[in-house]
């Protein structure tokens, strides 16, 4: 008899108790560590990048490195005069997150530079390629959500490989006539296929279609009259809104502002003017020797220490921190951060899903303020600036 994956079975189509699954994933969930170190940078199709720091950017592949459904991220590593990357494209809007050095983004072949802490939005349907300072470099930070592939919508098509790309371990590369490379084959028995899959450069002519009509719808001239009509000129609305927003949201122009929360400085929320929304990120930065309010909030997060030493609090239970270490907070956690460095401030880059302002599960649950903030709402005389 044939052997079948868990999946293929009929009866997994409707769990006998979903309580039971409810509560095994709530088990894998608590044995799971809320910091971890970040994965290393290895040779690719598109150059050098880490792989996905809690499991792969599709669904099949979570709670794995950590207690996350949705958050996932990888980061790419450019060393000064380092080959040519790839270019591909997928339907979700990602944000690519500066955390050293410079470079440039090129997007439907048009270039946009950037530097240190300044944060890249490529708007879904988009031909990107990224690369650092021929002197520089750059290191670019990735936080994704699995949300597009849990709704089916993880199509990516590889335009382009790296000009000296590695492919994956049980794959080869694919050459036309004239020894140009046009793919690769993933051979049989990898990932559990039961035969060989090509995987070709390019698009296919569906997804081009696709794709190009939501890239070229021009303004809705028609006037509205009904329900129906208002969801037609969405589909206008989209693509110019994608054709003429920014496409970088520098460091430098964003505010730092003092909350309940302590000091942060955002790029992406439902409410910015950009592309991005799958995730709001924000940066946090907390004094010496002081601590972040306490707060929950029904969705997950992922930080990334871009700076410091400490510790959060999840629930009751200590999770230390240092530089470069990524902290998963799961959905409804209360949570605090602390830097126990009594000389240097902790940096902070956080990450989280914005599906849950769609679905009205967006609110913040303040706990505790920070301790710089005042009863009043403001920012106690300490010296800091607002």
């Amino acid at each position: 008899m044939e052997e079948r994956w868990p999946w293929e079975a009929e009866e997994s189509l409707e769990a006998p108790d979903p309580f039971a699954h409810q509560r095994h994933e709530e088990s894998i969930k608590e044995r799971l560590p809320r910091v971890v170190k970040l994965l290393p940078v290895q040779g690719t199709v598109m150059g050098s990048s880490s792989p996905h720091q809690t499991g792969d950017i599709v669904c099949y592949d979570i709670l794995k490195r950590a207690p996350v459904y949705d958050l996932t991220s990888h980061f790419s590593d450019i060393e000064p005069h380092a080959p040519a990357r790839g270019a591909h494209r997928h339907i979700s809007a990602p944000t690519l997150f500066c955390l050293n050095g410079r470079g440039w983004e090129i997007n439907d072949g048009k270039t946009y530079s950037f530097g240190t802490y300044d944060m890249l939005v490529v708007p879904p349907f988009t031909i990107h390629q990224h690369g650092g300072d021929e002197d520089a470099g750059c290191q670019i930070f990735v936080p994704q959500s699995r949300l597009f592939s849990l709704m089916g919508l993880t199509k990516r098509e590889q335009i382009k490989f790296g000009d000296n790309p590695t492919f994956p371990r049980g794959t080869e590369p694919l050459r036309d006539e004239q020894e140009k490379l046009i793919g690769y084959r993933i051979k049989k028995g990898v990932l559990g296929i039961k035969d060989d899959l090509d995987v070709m450069l390019g698009a296919d002519q569906k997804t081009e279609r696709v794709f190009r009509a939501r890239k070229e719808a021009i303004s809705w001239e028609r006037s509205v009259e009904n329900t129906y009509d208002r969801y037609l000129k969405l589909f206008h609305d989209e693509s110019v809104f994608c054709n003429n927003v920014t496409h970088v949201i520098a460091y430098e122009e964003q505010s730092w502002e003092w909350c309940r929360q302590g000091r942060l400085k955002w790029f992406t929320h439902p409410e910015i003017n950009s592309a991005a929304r799958r995730v709001w990120l924000y940066m946090q930065e907390i004094s010496p020797g002081s601590r972040s309010g306490r707060h929950r909030h029904m969705t997950e997060e992922q930080v990334l220490v871009i700076q410091g030493r400490g510790y959060d609090v999840h629930d009751g239970k200590r999770w230390d921190w240092e530089t470069g270490d990524l902290v998963s907070i799961p959905a409804m956690a209360e949570h605090q951060h602390f830097n126990v460095d009594a000389d240097h401030p902790a940096l902070l880059l956080s990450s989280m899903p914005s599906v849950g302002v769609g679905l009205g599960l967006g609110g913040i649950e303040q706990l505790e303020d920070a301790p710089e903030y005042s009863d009043t709402g403001s920012v106690e005389s300490s010296g800091k600036d607002g």
